[in-house]
Parts: C-alpha cells; structure tokens; sequence
C-alpha cells in the first residue's frame, strides 16, 4: 500500500511541476531587444532626427496618438497627502 501511495505522490508532484514550467514569460523573454535591434536597424538616426519612421502613415500615427491620450485621461491622477506641523 505504502509504494502505491508513494508512486501516487511522486505521480501528482510531477503532474504539478509541469505546470510551473511554463509560463508566459518564457515565450516572450527577449522579444523586446529585438524588437528594438530592428528598430534601431531600420532608422539608425533615430534619437537624433524628430522625423517619422518610413512607413508609418498618417491614419495609424493619428490612431496611436489618440490611443496614448485617452489612455493618458483614463488613468487616476495621484495625490500625494501634505501634513502641515505648525501652528
């Protein structure tokens, strides 16, 4: 009884370690670096021009900017409590 018990928990601990194998992170790790190696390849003057990257037309850069600021006026603003000691 007591090896079919331990075959069981030797069984389930295997069963629940592969499931920590995997995640998300392990998929995507690196993809921003290359993301920004092509990038960088593809307009190398980047930081010093303030010109849009070839290929990038009016209609998606409106789109993104409009993204950006909704999202900009959706977020909390934060408070930063102030204590006067005086008086």
């Amino acid at each position: 009884m007591t090896c079919i018990l331990r075959i069981g928990v030797c069984a389930a601990s295997l069963v629940l370690a592969s499931g920590c194998l995997h995640s998300r992170v392990d998929e995507n790790w690196g993809r921003s670096f290359e993301a920004q190696l092509v990038w960088q390849t593809l307009d190398p003057d980047a930081p010093a021009t303030r010109e849009p990257l070839e290929g990038l037309d009016a209609e998606t850069a409106h789109r993104v900017v409009e993204r950006y600021y909704e999202g900009q006026e959706q977020q909390v603003q934060r408070v930063i409590p102030v204590e006067l000691i005086g008086d």
